[in-house]
């Protein structure tokens, strides 16, 4: 049921994505919170070292998580708390990645979410802010923010952003809200309880399917209502390989609620490609191709995924 959801919000050990140390949940029904979950997480083995960064940004340290409950057992709760009920964070992709990464570094399923991203519902709901960023964004419906980086504040911050802008539009429901705002749900199709290699991204199937999959699905148009001083803005964009943060489907969507024109290959027209992750090493061939344009004189800029959620205004956690 859509009038029942949970925020969800993870923090993570180091620049992998599966390297989840804390999380915080809350749960919506109704119009109002129910229940909350917040623990600390032991990262999954292969990626359980704390880097210096992210310790700097939330404070945790393997000291702390050194007798907290492992990925398996947070997974399970996680689970149980959620339900089948759809998700929702600021920069959603971040957390669904976490989902997705830290299942495959421990060989583990994970069931199918719907999700909403409060990050471009804020966008699209209050556009005059300088910017989206989760304390902006607060600061503007009237939350505390506490504890910035602390996974039980970050989950209960978005849930009030949700509930904000369900007050704005005068809905109840996440379905009835995604029609009001012109925000349509995203999906996260369940994984096999398979380990993937460290160079392959989780996602639902095999790698040909998803190319096929993402070969037929039709391209997302660009939002007239996104700032049109943003940096991607009126761009036409390309994605060539794969990203770790979101699928090529998801990235798709998030250039467009830029203003972006989303593209599946490179043209004379293109302004920007985002060069992923390929399984030959070097330079893809919509790279190679964008370099020669750049090279005739064409305005093109070549960006890495950092980069590129560094122009979408998409926090890391």
């Amino acid at each position: 049921m859509l009038d029942t959801w949970t925020a969800i919000d993870f923090e993570t050990a180091n620049n992998d994505r599966g390297s989840a140390c804390s999380v915080g949940l809350v749960r919506v029904s109704g119009g109002r919170v129910v229940e909350r979950y917040s623990t600390l997480i032991r990262p999954p083995r292969p990626v359980d070292f704390f880097s210096a960064r992210n310790t700097a940004v939330h404070g945790i340290t393997a000291a702390d998580v050194a007798g907290a409950p492992g990925w398996e057992q947070v997974h399970r709760d996680i689970v149980e708390f959620c339900g089948q009920s759809p998700l929702v964070a600021h920069n959603a992709a971040f957390d669904v990645g976490v989902l997705r990464r830290a299942c495959a570094h421990s060989g583990m399923a994970h069931p199918e979410w719907d999700y909403v991203c409060t990050l471009a519902l804020a966008r699209r709901t209050w556009g005059q802010l300088a910017d989206h960023r989760l304390p902006t964004v607060c600061a503007h419906i009237g939350h505390v923010l506490g504890a910035h980086h602390r996974a039980d504040a970050d989950a209960e911050a978005a849930a009030q952003v949700v509930l904000a802008a369900m007050a704005h539009y005068g809905t109840s429901s996440l379905l009835e809200l995604s029609g009001a705002s012109g925000l349509v749900l995203s999906h996260l199709p369940a994984g096999a309880a398979v380990a993937v290699p460290e160079a392959v991204p989780v996602e639902g199937g095999d790698r040909f399917s998803r190319w096929q999959s993402q070969a037929r699905a039709p391209l997302p148009r660009a939002w007239s209502g996104a700032d049109p001083d943003g940096p991607l803005f009126g761009q036409v964009v390309c994605v060539s390989g794969e990203l770790e943060s979101m699928d090529k489907t998801e990235a798709w969507k998030r250039v467009a609620e830029a203003g972006g024109h989303p593209a599946k290959n490179v043209t004379k027209k293109t302004g920007v490609l985002v060069a992923g992750r390929n399984d030959h090493g070097g330079k893809s061939a919509k790279q190679r191709q964008a370099e020669a344009y750049a090279a005739q004189g064409q305005r093109i800029r070549v960006v890495d995924e950092a980069r590129f959620l560094a122009l979408l205004g998409l926090e890391q956690g």
